[in-house]
């Protein structure tokens, strides 16, 4: 009997070159054959005459078909070898072409009858198919006993760009309209060679499954049982059938995802504990005197949150979100104060040196004078350096570090962590903050409080697939004195008109990052920081004081050329995104992003972010010109919306999730089915499930649960860290 666990070698009918394809394509198992999803459906329309089809050719994605005798074959030559045929049966003629093919003038003839099959248009009043398959009633010197032996799954020519066959596809009923799955394949393996391997063992697998959802469960939630929907979506007979098998599998992996999170939100409050942050009076007034401005409404509400989490005995675990500008740094330094105030550690971890020295900068002016310590600990410290600061931080020399993944390594170590922050968090993935969370074991058998910070607007689907264990706090707004950033996007040809009105603003006083894609010259012909800065130096912005800023510069030169820039000595920057986050000057009120069309649409807004930091009437110029849809539509994007939250969302239906925050990032596996730029309400009902399953039963150890249990831990209970699941 075959089973999910039957290798392909093992299964009757299968040859060693076509298992050797599918070994190559990380197809080993039949159960990795059925899990082997369609990537789409293609409707194929039940054979009808010429006339009708063209009267009634609406969908120009459906595959039609037609029987007729060819009339008429022409080959035109060029670069490319174009074969044409006309087609004709009682009721019409119909046109069929194939481009680049001039193979298929020695498999089609004039007198020759047969069926074409493929997508169709109706053009100056004819029917025409566009590379169609073409499926000869007999080739030329066949008899009809040769013809019975014909195998029953075709193969195209390896260098065709269509399917030519003599006989149908498995499963192929002329007589009705019917879907045929479409499988992520390549050119040394067809879809429908898979689809071939599919039917072969899909029954006999669907036979061995053991649906791990209860059935008052799933009828309770209108779902088939899984058996059926793996059986459905790879046969589907109509659109029902996909979306009810869809609905099912996609419902699977977004509530397996949420039963993980939940899990692990559940073990972390029941087997760790944290020291509880009592908020007074006196620390309040204390912590607000040191921040030099009045915290808006938004940052106290925030603050509020975060207080109330911290003042328990278990640890938070907060995210913070916050759009560009919105004042997160303020929040995160109002934790970090509260554990200070009660004798305890903080830290702030960030994901470049940049950032962090930045944020180094800004708290240490706000605690000047004070007898708060801040250690400074990154890649770049000498070893001396870093030697007598991570012994500081283990005796309690410094009551604050800040720093970038240095802070996560093994050797260093905290006397009594009670609070982290890791700022950008998106940069960070799963075993990250889980390393920050183990700084926390010092003298003192606890966890520290965690807040992760990203100022990269989350979409809210994602933000609850990735971080489902973390409450969430958004910041909206910005802080008084603000002011909004104008917002152009300009053709790339009219980039001296631009440089020519900026000089303007630069002469009066004002300052500008002119950001371009690239680091050093390169075949591409993107622009890059030196010979950029060559061309303004020599050209538009002659005379006046520029200089360059990039991720490679030695950290002695990049600390100058900031420093520089903050006092004003430097009037422009020409930079990499190496500025992207964390740089914060008050007189920089003017922005040009050259290639802009080269950048991620998130990346953007983020750039965007450096400018309208005072009171300064800002302006961003992006520069570009896309020729593809998405380009096209990010740039458009940027230029209509400075909402973060929006931008979120439209970013991730024009990338995907997978694409926006990818497996790599997360440490978990990406979806095959469920699509979260399109499910939010079924994940929202998975969600609510996998709470209220966790609820009852926190370590899934009811009876009848086995089968769930085993496929929560294979799927992700390492890349969650979850305990005692397996």
């Amino acid at each position: 009997m075959i089973t999910a666990k039957t290798t392909l070698g093992e299964i009757p009918g299968m040859t060693a070159r076509l298992v050797e394809r599918l070994n190559a394509f990380e197809l080993r198992t039949a159960g990795d054959v059925v899990r082997h999803f369609p990537m789409r459906h293609e409707r194929k329309l039940a054979e009808r005459s010429i006339l009708e089809t063209q009267n009634e050719v609406a969908d120009e994605q459906a595959v039609i078909r037609i029987r007729g005798t060819v009339a008429t074959v022409r080959v035109r030559r060029g670069r490319a070898t174009m074969v044409e045929a006309t087609l004709e049966d009682d009721s019409s003629s119909a046109r069929l072409v194939w481009f680049n093919a001039g193979w298929m003038r020695d498999k089609i003839h004039p007198g020759d009858t047969g069926v074409a099959e493929g997508r169709a248009k109706v053009r100056n009043g004819f029917l025409e198919l566009g590379n169609p398959r073409w499926i000869p009633d007999r080739v030329p010197g066949e008899t009809m006993a040769q013809r019975a032996e014909l195998p029953s799954v075709p193969s195209a020519p390896q260098n065709s760009s269509s399917d030519i066959a003599r006989v149908n596809p498995p499963l192929l009923d002329v007589t009705h309209d019917q879907l045929r799955a479409i499988y992520p394949a390549s050119e040394q393996l067809l879809s429908s060679e898979i689809e071939s391997v599919v039917a072969k063992v899909l029954e006999s697998v669907c036979a061995t499954i053991e649906d791990p959802l209860p059935i008052e469960f799933r009828q309770e939630r209108g779902l088939i049982a899984l058996a059926d929907a793996y059986r459905l979506y790879h046969q589907a007979r109509d659109e029902d059938d996909v979306a009810a098998a869809r609905k099912r599998l996609a419902f699977d992996e977004l509530f397996l995802l949420q039963l993980g999170v939940m899990m692990r939100r559940a073990q972390l409050r029941s087997r760790t504990r944290a020291l509880p942050l009592k908020l007074e009076p006196k620390i309040n007034e204390h912590i607000r005197s040191r921040i030099p401005f009045v915290l808006t409404p938004e940052q106290d509400r925030v603050i509020g949150e975060i207080v109330a989490d911290m003042g328990q005995p278990f640890a938070m675990n907060r995210l913070l979100q916050g759009d560009v500008g919105s004042g997160k740094t303020a929040v995160a330094v109002y934790s970090m104060l509260l554990a200070v105030a009660h004798g305890f550690q903080a830290a702030l971890v960030a994901p470049t040196e940049l950032l962090a020295e930045q944020h180094y900068a800004v708290l240490g002016a706000m605690l000047k004078g004070s007898q708060v310590r801040i250690a400074f600990i990154t890649g770049s410290n000498t070893s001396a350096e870093r030697r007598e600061r991570v012994a500081g931080l283990a005796t309690g020399k410094f009551d604050i570090a800040i720093g970038t993944h240095a802070l996560l390594e093994g050797g260093v170590a905290f006397r009594n962590l009670a609070v982290a922050v890791i700022d950008e968090q998106h940069r960070f993935g799963v075993k990250q903050r889980a390393a920050i969370r183990q700084k926390g074991q010092g003298e003192l058998p606890v966890v520290p409080h965690t807040l992760v910070m990203t100022a990269t607007p989350i979409p809210r689907t994602l933000a609850i697939t990735l971080y489902g264990d973390l409450d969430t706090s958004v910041l909206r707004g910005s802080p008084p004195g603000r002011t909004r950033i104008i917002t152009r996007v300009v053709a790339p040809e009219k980039a001296p008109e631009v440089y020519s009105y900026l000089r303007t603003r630069l002469e009066r006083g004002e300052q500008a990052y002119v950001v371009v894609p690239a680091v050093e010259e390169s075949d591409l012909g993107l622009k890059d920081v030196a010979n950029h800065l060559r061309y303004l130096q020599d050209g538009p912005w002659k005379g006046l004081k520029l200089a360059g800023l990039h991720g490679a510069m030695a950290r002695d030169e990049r600390d100058a050329t900031m420093n520089a820039f903050r006092a004003g000595t430097v009037q422009a920057l020409v930079a990499t995104i190496v500025i992207e986050v964390g740089v914060d000057v008050s007189n920089a009120s003017v922005m040009v992003v050259e290639h802009a069309d080269r950048f991620g649409l998130a990346q953007l807004h983020q750039l965007r972010g450096r400018v309208g930091r005072g009171s300064t009437q800002s302006l961003c110029v992006f520069l570009g010109q896309s020729t593809t849809e998405d380009g096209k539509q990010r740039l458009e994007a940027i230029g209509n919306t400075d909402d973060g939250f929006v931008i979120a969302e439209i970013d991730l239906r024009i990338r995907g999730p997978g694409e926006v925050f990818g497996s790599r990032q997360s440490g978990l596996p990406p979806f095959q089915i469920a699509n979260l730029a399109t499910d939010g309400e079924l994940l929202r009902v998975a969600r609510e499930d996998a709470h209220a399953w966790i609820e009852k039963d926190p370590e899934l150890s009811a009876p009848g649960v086995a089968a769930l249990k085993h496929k929560l831990w294979i799927t992700y209970g390492k890349a969650l860290g979850l305990g005692d699941v397996g």
